[in-house]
């Protein structure tokens, strides 16, 4: 097993083996502390792990980003002892030091036997009322911190953990306090930022949890809370834009390989051997058998990695002169993936995107993209109305279904950019949004509602001279 020091965490960035040995100062008792494994690691600044401390499983918190580990230690130890003064339920610290390189600092901390994040149990709720629960579990601890004058910074569920019944508050570094108490800005920004991680579709609950938080935490009228909704449009466009920042990157979720002829990201779940062979060779996984569309631009086929279905795309070069265009543009691969990610964000159903790989020239050229993403094993719209009269039947949902969307897709200045029936899927799970590589968010209302009519009136055309023609007709409005 390996010792490693300060200097190794920063060089290995995000792939540190574990288990290994970190050494501390020498007014330790014990100099070694064996790292058995990693929970969160940000490369080059810190890492969460799980050792043995006193012959107790603890959670270990290491600080080594150069120039700036102390100062995000001492933050962290703040934090945490803002919320103890306070009695507000947070893990203890056991003991704190440094490296024996003078690097680094070291954070022991309780560790919550049993404990799940609300996230997680957010995430695995299989029906609304546990979702309802878990959501004022956190917003009651929320309020708590309000009312002792605490908030923060980065609110989520992830931050939130349910152990022996109890929430506990994790992530001191990002604890702040007001003197004199929280002021009603902060705290409502505070709520804001968390009601924003929510899909677009759970604010309508927003109002009913203001309620509830009244209840546990400051005491908010009615006028102050007047323009609330728009602070969580703003919050959650804030959110997005900082996602988008991270969707090229290598991520706790994702993976970023880059070389002199490719560029990849993927979804880390389905790293295996074979996705290995297909981002070396994707045209290996295309043939006669599972091509489901041979077109001039694009590519479609319904591939099996890892014993897994997915739908690949490949968007093609026409021609030299097709090519020399493509070369500094940003790919229809790297769009997609883009957007499709937003939409998850936003609570809107598309296929879950997988990978997106650029085929490059010299690190920088651009040449031929694909795009993997989620089979989803249904129909789309136009094919179930040409041969299930059972969607017919369920026309209602289907237009309110399309005017949620419309909704969502107006607030945050969404165009999609080719509203043909064949992009759009309507199943038990929803309404399922395909063929985002031109869809945009748009910066300015005017060019969003320029976009948005040009939707609209592709959208209509999908049913002109057929009996829906007056059923979808209705909606138009619900966009621009």
């Amino acid at each position: 097993m390996k010792n490693f020091t300060c200097a190794n965490l920063v060089t290995m960035g995000r792939h540190i083996p574990t288990p290994f040995y970190l050494e501390l100062a020498k007014t330790e008792g014990d100099r070694k502390l064996k790292i058995d494994s990693i929970l969160r690691v940000i490369p080059g600044k810190r890492l969460i792990g799980v050792s043995s401390w006193q012959n107790s499983t603890v959670v270990i918190k290491l600080f080594f980003q150069p120039k700036w580990w102390k100062r995000n230690f001492l933050r962290d130890v703040g934090g945490i002892n803002l919320l103890l003064r306070h009695h507000i339920l947070t893990p203890k610290i056991l003991h704190q030091t440094t490296t024996s390189d003078g690097r680094g600092a070291v954070l022991i901390i309780d560790y919550l036997q049993q404990g799940v994040s609300l996230g997680s149990l957010f995430k695995e709720a299989c029906n609304e009322d546990r979702r309802d629960n878990i959501t004022k579990l956190a917003l009651s601890m929320i309020g708590e911190c309000h009312r002792a004058g605490i908030w923060q910074r980065d609110i989520h569920l992830q931050n939130f953990m349910l152990a022996n019944e109890e929430v506990y508050l994790l992530d001191g570094g990002d604890i702040k306090a007001e003197d004199g108490g929280l002021s009603l800005d902060t705290a409502l920004h505070n709520l804001a930022v968390f009601f924003a991680q929510f899909p677009v579709s759970r604010d309508s609950r927003v109002d009913e949890w203001l309620g509830y938080y009244r209840e546990k935490g400051l005491k908010l009228t009615q006028q102050a809370t007047l323009g609330f909704h728009g602070r969580i449009r703003v919050a959650r466009e804030i959110r997005i834009a900082k996602f988008e920042k991270k969707l090229f990157r290598s991520t706790t979720v994702t993976r970023c390989v880059k070389n002199s002829n490719r560029f990849v990201v993927y979804d880390r779940t389905i790293h295996s051997p074979e996705l290995e062979k297909f981002i070396e060779n994707p045209d290996n996984f295309i043939n006669e058998n599972n091509l489901l569309k041979a077109g001039n631009t694009s590519t479609v086929a319904e591939i099996t990695i890892g014993g897994r279905e997915f739908i690949l795309k490949r968007y093609n070069i026409k021609s030299f002169w097709h090519g020399l265009t493509r070369v500094f543009k940003v790919s229809r691969a790297s769009h997609s993936w883009r957007n499709s990610r937003v939409l998850e964000m936003l609570g809107i159903a598309t296929p879950r995107p997988y990978l997106m790989l650029e085929e490059r020239l010299l690190w920088q050229f651009r040449r031929r993209a694909f795009f993997l993403m989620e089979k989803v094993a249904e129909p789309n719209i136009l094919e179930r109305l040409e041969t299930d009269g059972k969607l017919e039947a369920d026309i209602d949902s289907l237009v309110k279904a399309f005017q949620k969307l419309f909704s969502t897709m107006s607030e945050y200045k969404i165009s999609h950019g080719d509203m043909k029936a064949t992009n759009f899927i309507f199943s038990d799970q929803g309404l399922y949004v395909l063929d985002l590589d031109a869809m945009r968010r748009h910066r300015s209302k005017s060019s969003f509602i320029d976009a948005a009519n040009k939707d609209m009136s592709r959208f209509q055309r999908n049913w002109q001279g057929g009996k829906l023609e007056r059923v979808f007709g209705s909606i138009t409005n619900h966009i621009g």
